[in-house]
Order: C-alpha cells, then structure tokens, then sequence
C-alpha cells in the first residue's frame, strides 16, 4: 500500500440529475445545459428518449441526436444505449428518462413470487448495473426523472387554485446524491433549485436554467491539473437468465394484451408461435424468449 499524497483536483465527467413534475421543463432544461457543454467541446449530443418521442418536440430549437427506447424498459437495454453512445463517440448524454427504469425494476419485482427480501437481491445487482453504467462512463450526462406529482391548494387573487407539486422523484432513494449536481424544476415557473451541488455554483441561485449554466458546469469540471479519468474496462451487466425474459414476456403481453381485443389476438399469436401451448414459462431458449419479448413489442 502506497503512502498519502497531496490531494489534487481532477477533472471529471459531469452527472447532472433534473427532477420536477410533469410539464416543470426537465427535457429543455437538459438540452439546454448540454447545449452549453457541446458549445465548449464542439461536440454533438446524444440524447436515450424513453418518453414516446417527446425530446423531439424540440428538435426545431437543439442539435441533437436521438435513441428511442422501447419496452421493456430494461436497465440492460439503458446499459446497451449508453455503450452505444459512447462507441459511436459522443461525449454528452441526456437520458431522459430514468424513471422508466425503476417502474420496470419495481413492476418485475411485483410479480415475482416468494420473499420479496429475498426477490430483491435479484432486482438489485441489475439496478446497480445501470447506475454505474452512468456515473463511471465517459459522458457528460444530464438525466431527468420524474417527480411524485401532488396537488395542493393555495391562495391566488382572493381564490383557492390547484397547484401541481412535486414531492420527491421516481427512482430509487437517495439517487440524487450519486450525481454532481441535483435539480428540482418548479412546475409552473421552470425554475430551478439545486438541491445538492459539489460545484457550489448553484448554491442560493434560484433561476431557469441555460446554456451559460451548461457553460459553467463544464468550466467547473475540467478546472482540475489531471486528465479526465476513464474506466479500464467495460462495466457488464449481470447476465440476463431466461427467467428474466419470460418475466417481461409476461408483463409486456399483459399490457399489450389491455390495450384492445385485436391486439390481443396478435399477442396470442406470437406466443403460440413460440410454444403451442401460447404458455410463456414453457419457453426454454432465452434466444427465443428474446426474439418473442420482441415481437410482442413491435406490435403497433
């Protein structure tokens, strides 16, 4: 073991987390702040949209490259999206959003029988995988997560109106604390409060946030005497086991199943395809369930 040596200030990747209640402006909010880092890098952003297409609505305003996720919204598919972008070369990622992961880690642990203690220490390593997979990449990454979204009534010209409010955010307690900078975005004004901040720039600011805010982040980040730290390898996900797979067969044709009688015919079908008795659990080739979880998602 080497002795103690004098601190220094490295540089770092940026891992920036806005939170806020539907329609608070996480998305803009984002690209905003990474358009302020890829000003200072020249560099294009990459942007994983679980959101149905959503980030494209601001297309028009921000350069920026998109992936659509699409369901199951596994953290091995995040983990999958967030290796694409970084051999495809990007060095800023906005992900919006994480909350679909935790939904999905928290609906498959629903359904699983037995000790839901003991379930956990399956779901978790998975969950770990994918927040490491952000915090130790090689990206600037800015992603939002959803808030609790609550309404409160409260006094405006004489009158009691609703007012949406965001209480916590939807994923895993004490997430926030794994990032550089946390914002929570008030829903009618957009703006933002920094509710943890290393870089001490934000501390009792409370504005909307922009490019310049983005400019700010990277200058902080790369003020340090030492190159950017890379990791040394790859860090890989626990391998999937066909258990895995049929679990989210069986929940992504039980929702697809909802949605009307023709769609469920069409899921009926691609399982029966799979096996003839239209049985998920007797598939026995995790190729196979995987080929079958993706049929079922393509149904339209």
């Amino acid at each position: 073991m080497s002795g103690f040596k004098k601190a220094k200030r490295e540089k770092i990747w940026l891992k920036v987390l806005l939170a806020g209640s539907s329609g608070s402006g996480k998305s803009y909010s984002a690209l905003r702040l990474a358009t302020g880092v890829a000003k200072k890098l020249n560099s294009r952003i990459a942007a994983i949209d679980t959101e149905n297409g959503r980030i494209r609505y601001y297309a028009n305003e921000f350069d920026f490259d998109d992936l659509q996720l699409e369901m199951p919204y596994t953290p091995e598919k995040y983990i999958e999206a967030i290796d694409t972008a970084i051999d495809e070369g990007y060095q800023i990622l906005i992900i919006d959003s994480i909350t679909h992961e935790w939904d999905y880690c928290l609906e498959v642990h629903s359904k699983m029988p037995g000790n839901s203690y003991t379930n956990w220490a399956k779901i978790t390593p998975r969950h770990d995988a994918f927040m490491e997979k952000v915090l130790q990449s090689p990206l600037h990454v800015f992603a939002t997560v959803r808030g609790k979204d609550e309404y409160v009534m409260e006094e405006k010209n004489g009158k009691q109106v609703p007012k949406k409010v965001g209480l916590g955010y939807k994923q895993r307690d004490n997430t926030e604390y794994n990032y550089t900078v946390t914002f929570n975005i008030d829903q009618q004004s957009h703006i933002a409060e920094a509710t943890k901040d290393n870089t001490h720039i934000f501390e009792n600011k409370y504005e909307v946030l922009t490019e310049k805010d983005g400019v700010a982040l990277y200058d902080w980040a790369n003020s340090g005497d030492t190159p950017m730290p890379k990791p040394e390898k790859k860090l890989e996900p626990p391998k999937e086991t066909i258990k895995d797979v049929v679990a989210d067969i069986v929940s992504l044709a039980k929702e697809k199943s909802a949605t009307s009688a023709e769609t469920k015919v069409k899921v009926k079908e691609i399982l029966t395809k799979y096996h003839s008795s239209g049985n998920p659990n007797k598939i026995e080739d995790i190729e196979e369930a995987k080929k079958c979880l993706e049929e079922i998602g393509g149904i339209e």
